[in-house]
């Protein structure tokens, strides 16, 4: 391994780390520990952290496939150059909702649409 990946397993060591205390922050502040709580209330807000950060790593990682599009792609029909744009749309993951990017095109020739998979 070298220096840069232990560098970056260390960062995200050290990131997770800090995420759990925030969740542990926030269940001081509501109130859970003024008892003894039972292992599955702490277990489901470690759940639901983990579904937060899947969520947020999958939206990065689309946005940057979407970011290493051609600007213009060839029209399968009439082979007409046209412009690509990123839009977003909602998607639901087995985590939750994630806004991903979307690279669309649109012939002006064919008045055809291009959708990438």
């Amino acid at each position: 391994m070298d220096a840069a990946q232990q560098a970056r397993l260390d960062r995200k060591k050290k990131l997770l780390t800090e995420l759990a205390e925030l969740m542990i922050e926030e269940q001081v502040a509501e109130g859970l520990f003024l008892g003894t709580p039972h292992c599955s209330v702490i277990e489901l807000a470690a759940v639901h952290l983990g579904r937060e950060l899947s969520c947020q790593a999958q939206e990065r990682a689309a946005r940057g496939v979407a970011a290493n599009c051609s600007s213009e792609v060839p029209c399968p029909t009439c082979q007409t150059l046209c412009p690509v744009e990123v839009r977003t749309r909602d998607v639901k993951s087995t985590h939750g909702l994630v806004e991903l990017p979307e690279r669309v095109a649109d012939c002006p020739q064919c008045r055809r649409s291009i959708s990438f998979e």
